[in-house]
């Protein structure tokens, strides 16, 4: 009891002081071994590693890079321009191509920060330019690019299947359900509210430019499907899939699209190897912090503890969904996701739950937070380019918070729409 107490004591004094979730897992964990277990320092580094050495953590790199290639390489402007096909003569035009955007940028980055700043670069100036509101624009940008981790592949789908043992296949295939509810819901909401405040629809397109903008956003619209298919087909695993992806966009972005120049790769190279060691050491530290807690017992005493006090599935999904929520309000997505599954998995098991249902609502809770005050990064990121406060913002926020948590209801309290698809791939 006294590693536990010291182990969360320090934890939770160093995230008040701000200091960063991987550091602040990382000093927890070691002060909890050095003051109150025998056991060797070299333990710190063997735990930190071994989480390291899995063949499915190969995909989370690629699928980075793949992101950045398409976002170099002007995939963004052409997917906007797809999108306005099917959705730019609705009530607010703009608005719903905003999350038809998203809805397609989803199947090639697997990020919602990726996608909420390249999505937002270019629709927010033009949506202020047609007469919407900036924070409407803003606050939508930020709730469409939760379906980045929905739509496959998605990077948070990766991390869940590798840490809790999951076929992160099936996790790409089920979120395809939520994710195409999510985009009804957001665009429900958006078109009721531009038609009460007569928000614009765009002009009509002709056939032939409607041809020519399809036949252009093409090559960038193939990349989920040769994803999907590979890994369907048995051409490919999902790890290996990244690696097909990174290489796909890199020829659209370089040789068909020539948007992208060699200047420009060394830069991409970089900043996909940032990202991949910032969260692969968020990785290591929560997986010597969650080892610590697994050998205290700590996952066994919350399960023994819950199960007494809730005993339907139902109760305990509600529970969880507050709290992952509630969490997701003041810490990063993917900090959450890598440092709470491997005590999340003990308590599915023992209250029956299939961890692929779990893992998509897991995903798309903690995704929620992205898009909500105090700490969202999806809210910063568009509150910078569109120059509003976080409280413009958050006005116009909540009635796309609300459909984003109806949506989580539903996928939580009907299973069928994650588990549906996964099943009719079953061999």
């Amino acid at each position: 009891m006294t590693v536990l107490a010291i182990l969360l004591g320090v934890f939770l004094l160093l995230m008040v002081l701000g200091i960063p979730i991987a550091v602040s897992m990382g000093v927890a964990s070691v002060s909890a071994l050095l003051l109150a277990t025998d056991l060797p320092l070299v333990t710190v580094g063997q735990r930190m590693l071994v989480i390291l050495d899995s063949f499915p953590f190969l995909a989370l790199p690629f699928f980075v890079l793949a992101g950045l290639f398409m976002e170099q390489g002007g995939i963004t402007r052409r997917l906007v321009e797809f999108a306005s096909i099917f959705v730019g003569r609705m009530t607010g035009g703009l608005a719903q191509v905003l999350v038809g955007s998203n809805l397609v940028m989803a199947g090639t980055s697997g990020s919602a920060v990726a996608d909420c700043a390249a999505t937002g670069t270019v629709l927010i100036p033009a949506m202020d330019r047609a007469g919407y509101s900036k924070a409407f624009a803003s606050a939508l940008t930020a709730a469409a690019a939760t379906l980045g981790p929905l739509i496959p592949p998605s990077i948070m789908f990766v991390l869940y299947g590798a840490i809790a043992n999951v076929s992160i296949g099936k996790l790409f295939i089920a979120g395809v359900i939520p994710g195409l509810i999510v985009a009804l819901y957001l665009g429900m909401a958006a078109y009721f509210i531009s038609k009460k405040r007569n928000y614009p629809r765009l002009p009509p397109m002709s056939l032939g430019q409607a041809g020519r903008t399809a036949v252009g956003a093409l090559p960038a619209l193939m990349m989920p499907v040769i994803v999907l298919g590979g890994i369907r087909g048995g051409v490919f695993t999902p790890t290996e899939a990244g690696a097909v992806a990174a290489a796909y966009a890199f020829l659209v972005s370089m040789f068909v699209y020539r948007e992208m120049r060699w200047s420009q790769l060394i830069g991409v190279l970089v900043s996909a190897g940032a990202i991949t060691a910032a969260v692969m050491l968020i990785v290591s530290a929560a997986s010597l912090f969650g080892w610590i807690l697994t050998r205290e017992r700590a996952p066994d005493m919350l399960t023994e503890a819950l199960t007494q006090v809730i005993t339907s599935p139902v109760a305990f999904l509600l529970l969880i969904n507050v709290v992952l929520l509630v969490l997701g309000c003041f810490l990063e997505a993917i900090s959450l996701l890598i440092m709470l599954t491997p005590v999340m998995v003990p308590l599915i098991a023992a209250y029956g739950i299939d961890p692929l249902h779990f893992g998509v609502v897991m995903v798309l809770a903690l995704t929620i937070g992205l898009a909500t005050p105090p700490v969202g990064m999806n809210m910063f990121i568009v509150c910078a380019i569109s120059k509003i406060t976080v409280i413009q913002y958050t006005r116009e926020a909540l009635p796309f918070v609300l459909a984003l948590i109806l949506v989580l209801l539903l996928i939580t309290f009907v299973p069928e729409t994650v588990l549906y698809l996964p099943g009719m791939f079953e061999d």
